[in-house]
């Protein structure tokens, strides 16, 4: 893990703030969304990235009821329910 060097405080609501310079370099914006995660004492954020809820893959998503699928799971739930 690379060092960046900020401190930043918790305010009164729990928020922090992202430090410019780790924003730009990571091509965040303000509709950008994160996931947090926690290990052990770190909390760990990361771009959110969506993926399909059967197998995970990233790629030709479509969404049904807040949930990702991809083209291929979704044809085969197409052929199983023939």
């Amino acid at each position: 893990m690379k060092a960046a060097g900020y401190l930043v405080r918790v305010d009164n609501l729990g928020r922090i703030v992202i430090p410019v310079r780790i924003r730009r370099a990571l091509d965040l914006h303000n509709d950008s969304c994160l996931e947090l995660f926690t290990e052990e004492d770190r909390i760990i954020m990361r771009r959110y990235q969506a993926v399909c809820a059967f197998c995970g893959s990233e790629e030709s998503l479509t969404e049904y009821k807040e949930k990702h699928i991809c083209a291929h799971c979704l044809e085969a739930i197409n052929k199983s329910r023939v």
